[in-house]
């Protein structure tokens, strides 16, 4: 009998977890099912340290089913059929007060003994190819780098279908992305594309019928709105009404979608998913003034129609794929798509207030739950500190995928200049950034000065408590210590307006050192970048309920473990000192054995234009998310996405081409099932963005301006002023 990793090595279990994953019928598919998800890890975690191939006590071995037949000195384990005359079922439900199994430690749950006498009743089916662990007389040994895990599907060893019993499996955004065919309708005249037949059969299914095809001038508006996000000029719309030919409409779509504003429009929708902003969040706030590149980046991806496949890994490692400097201008959006890594939130205080490893791990947890959500739609904010309550998300999952960003840093070194230029640049840039790190120190001294200052007014026994910390307090006087770290809490601003007049010197002097070196560096082109910190990455530990400060077991980079809970070998990079994880998590996103990643961005077109998602929570493809109204449909979209090179255009063009899409929003559906049978386009909100836009439009007040630093609005002199700190230092890095 060979091993599962045995079988797993020459494919040959594929197949099996392809029909369980898919079909799920036959009375055989099915017992072997419930063998693997609940017999087999009862037998392995429970039964086989004394009943195994080393100890078999009782002269009774329970590690095939031969043996559970042959049984031991009390006769058969194991009577297929006949649960009632099953000696092991009758010992683990203490049917027995004599003898109960185990003898020592837990009992066996009672959903499992349930598994146990349904497995028996139904024939005791034991697929041969799922043998246990401990089968050949040997001691028992984790797999070694050549023995991999399987999925949760087929493998009982696997950390998913141990954690929840084999239960959980059955999410419908993990099951393989299917290849239907367009579904056959009565009404085949209505159809334009295959998406309209998906979308008929279910309302011819319930009795429905489609809403008439809306006016020009509506289509016109849609059009303009859901490609461009502005509304049309009355001469535009004139000449599509004024346009003949019967490919009209589909001139105009190509139109828009060559059109400068479609980029624009389309990197509203990604710029929120990926949390952007030209500014750091939390109470400084600090400007990020070369954020703008990453924005500009992802209008130029949607314009020149860059595969998606390409757009995300270039997201996620595009510093990997550069040996060096940049070389061309596909070298330098590489470097610039890596600020998707970076425009999440971020402290920069931190460091002043002794937080630099609170705000490291915040860093951290914003990365993963991104990267979570925009990518494959998964909510993993619930596993940054224990298991999830209802998805098959281990809380390990949290932190493999942690470890893959563990080696990432800002790297505003990484210039976007050719070799040539860099060359001369480097040695100026290194200087004033030492020079301008100096100036925090500053702060930090005249800090802790004053701090020291208002602690030695304090009484003599709340200074030695000060003194002491907080280990061995009391509770009264553990808050006692607190109250007065309070009391003597200064910030930063603080201590620059209480400078001595040598501080003060020493600090301006600095200064405008900084500043004259910046004024006489050389012209270069900064970035908004990130890289990894070198080719070996600190090990990466799970936290004790998501507290960075109790640190636990350490865990390897990963995915999902419940598709893949091998640790995530590092890809090959072009880029010196990288550890290539990163880029071996972007191929794994588009592997054919990861069903999430074309689904949700299909998904995310679909309501782009719809209003709502063929699955209405693209954030959460898991259990507490919605389920898809037309399943079939979303798979057969990611199909095309994955057939037509990952094209956004063509998606767009596929959806607005098609006659559900033409709709007017006069059809027969109620408020409750309008996402249900699409009978009529629904009516959905502007974005924010969109609003203000089309006001400007339509007021001639709205700028041409493409690309570029941000236009920040005029602000009252009273509240530039409310927080000088920040300006100071915003004032200071441009």
């Amino acid at each position: 009998m060979i091993g599962l990793t045995a079988l797993l090595a020459v494919g040959g279990a594929l197949g099996w977890r392809q029909h369980h994953r898919h079909h799920g019928h036959g009375r055989e598919a099915d017992d072997g099912d419930l063998f693997v998800r609940e017999i087999a890890p009862l037998l392995e975690g429970t039964c086989l340290r004394c009943h195994g191939p080393e100890q078999h006590e009782g002269d009774l071995r329970l590690d095939s089913r031969a043996a559970m037949l042959l049984g031991g000195r009390t006769g058969p384990a194991l009577v297929p059929g006949d649960s009632g005359n099953s000696l092991m079922l009758r010992l683990v439900s203490h049917g027995d007060p004599d003898r109960v199994m185990p003898p020592k430690g837990t009992a066996v749950k009672k959903k499992t003994i349930a598994a146990l006498e349904q497995w028996i009743q139904s024939g005791a089916v034991w697929p041969e190819k799922i043998p246990l662990l401990a089968v050949d007389g040997k001691k028992r040994k984790p797999p070694g780098p050549a023995e991999k895990l399987g999925d949760a599907w087929i493998d009982p060893r696997n950390p998913v279908t141990r954690l929840f019993g084999g239960k959980r499996l059955d999410l419908w955004s993990l099951k393989p992305v299917a290849d239907p065919a367009p579904p056959a309708v009565k009404d085949k005249a209505w159809t334009r594309n295959p998406i309209d037949a998906f979308i008929l059969a279910k309302m011819e299914s319930a009795g429905r019928s489609p809403a008439p095809e809306a006016d020009r001038r509506t289509l016109a508006r849609r059009l303009f709105a859901d490609l461009t996000g502005l509304p049309p000029s009355p001469e535009e719309v004139a000449e599509f009404l004024a346009d003949p030919a019967p490919d009209a409409y589909e001139k105009l779509v190509d139109k828009l979608l060559a059109s400068p504003a479609y980029g624009e429009h389309a990197a509203e929708g990604w710029l929120d998913v990926a949390r952007y902003s030209d500014s750091n969040g939390f109470d400084y706030d600090e400007f990020r003034p070369m954020a703008w590149r990453y924005r500009d980046y992802v209008i130029r991806a949607f314009n020149t129609d860059k595969p998606y496949d390409r757009f995300v890994r270039e997201q996620l490692a595009g510093d990997e794929m550069v040996a060096d400097a940049p070389v061309d201008a596909a070298d330098q959006d590489r470097l610039i798509a890596t600020g998707f890594l970076r425009v999440g939130p971020y402290d920069n205080s931190a460091v002043l207030f002794g937080e630099k490893d609170r705000c490291r791990a915040q860093v951290m947890f914003d990365l993963v739950e991104t990267t979570g959500a925009a990518f494959m739609g998964m909510n993993m904010s619930c596993c940054r500190c224990h298991d999830h309550k209802v998805d098959p998300l281990p809380q390990a999952d949290y932190y493999r995928m942690k470890a893959v960003f563990e080696n990432v840093e800002p790297n505003d070194h990484l210039l976007l200049d050719p070799p040539d230029v860099l060359k001369k640049i480097r040695p100026e840039i290194d200087a004033i950034a030492k020079l301008r790190a100096k100036l925090p120190e500053l702060e930090k001294a005249a800090v802790e000065r004053i701090e020291a200052e208002k602690a030695a007014r304090l009484p003599e026994a709340d200074r030695l408590l000060l003194a002491g910390g907080t280990k061995h307090l009391t509770p009264e006087r553990a808050e006692r210590y607190q109250q007065l770290k309070l009391a003597v809490h200064t910030k930063p601003a603080e201590a620059k307006e209480a400078f001595t007049p040598a501080e003060k010197t020493a600090y301006e002097a600095l200064k405008k050192e900084v500043a004259d070196l910046v004024q006489k560096r050389s012209p270069f082109t900064p970035g908004f970048l990130v890289s990894d910190a070198g080719y070996w990455s600190p090990e990466t530990r799970i936290f004790k309920k998501g507290d960075f400060a109790s640190p636990g077991d350490v865990v390897p980079p990963g995915v999902l473990s419940v598709l893949d809970p091998n640790p995530l070998p590092p890809a090959p990079t072009a880029r010196p000192r990288s550890t290539g994880r990163r880029t071996a998590f972007a191929d794994w996103l588009f592997a054919k054995e990861n069903p999430l990643t074309a689904r949700v961005m299909v998904n995310r077109i679909w309501q782009s234009h719809f209003g709502q998602g063929i699955q209405a929570t693209p954030n959460d493809f898991g259990f507490a998310g919605a389920r898809p109204t037309h399943p079939e449909l979303l798979d057969w979209l990611a199909r095309q996405f994955e057939r037509g090179g990952w094209s956004v255009k063509k998606m767009h063009r596929l959806m607005v081409l098609s006659a559900t899409y033409r709709q007017s929003g006069a059809g027969d559906a109620t408020a409750a099932d309008e996402g249900r049978f699409l009978t009529g386009l629904n009516p959905h909100r502007l974005t924010a963005e969109d609003l203000r836009d089309a006001m400007l439009s339509v007021s001639g007040k709205l700028q041409p301006c493409a690309g570029g630093p941000p236009r920040w609005p005029q602000l009252p002199e009273e509240v530039l002023g409310s927080n000088p700190g920040l300006f100071i230092e915003n004032e200071e890095k441009t």
